[in-house]
């Protein structure tokens, strides 16, 4: 999916920035990945200190009736901005990037970060943390999540690059 500059939608949809239907993360993330700039729909999911969801997400694994392929979308992890483990790691990036996500923003951390450099993906989080994360299997999929100070609801668009991440109601044009 080609990718649209933050700053260029910024100024090209002052309209939809000022309604609310564009929005802007804050500042808090760092850029992983080989892919500085990705876009898709979102799908959401809410988890804290347990990566088995994201896991299932992201690989095509489990006993999970859900579709995984990621179809260029991208998945945004509420991870409750914790900074005592993290929620995904190299192996998950990889597994991500051959499925056909777009990119992952996670409000946590993630681990194996020279692997994640390495993927052919976008990925944001808050952090790098190398313990091993817990493997519970609670959360939710599909539900409203408030991150970076933005409420971001599944199925909305984001848009990410080196100067920011765009959430929007709809599919921006240029």
């Amino acid at each position: 999916m080609a990718g649209i500059a933050t700053a260029e939608a910024c100024d090209s949809n002052a309209p939809l920035l000022a309604s609310g239907d564009l929005r802007v993360l804050q500042p808090v993330f760092t850029i992983y990945g080989q892919s500085r700039m990705f876009s898709g729909p979102i799908v959401t999911l809410k988890v804290f200190e347990d990566n088995v969801l994201v896991r299932s997400m992201l690989e095509s694994r489990g006993e999970e009736v859900l579709d995984t392929k990621g179809e260029g979308r991208v998945l945004v992890v509420d991870g409750g901005g914790s900074m005592r483990c993290p929620l995904m790691g190299g192996n998950i990036c990889r597994r991500a990037h051959d499925n056909g996500w777009a990119g992952v923003v996670v409000n946590g951390c993630v681990r194996d970060v020279d692997e994640i450099n390495g993927c052919g993906i976008g990925v944001r989080a808050l952090g790098s943390h190398p313990i091993k994360p817990n493997k519970r299997g609670h959360g939710e999929r599909g539900v409203h999540v408030h991150i970076a100070g933005t409420l971001i609801r599944d199925g909305e668009w984001l848009y990410a690059d080196s100067d920011g991440i765009l959430v929007s109601k709809s599919e921006l044009a240029l």
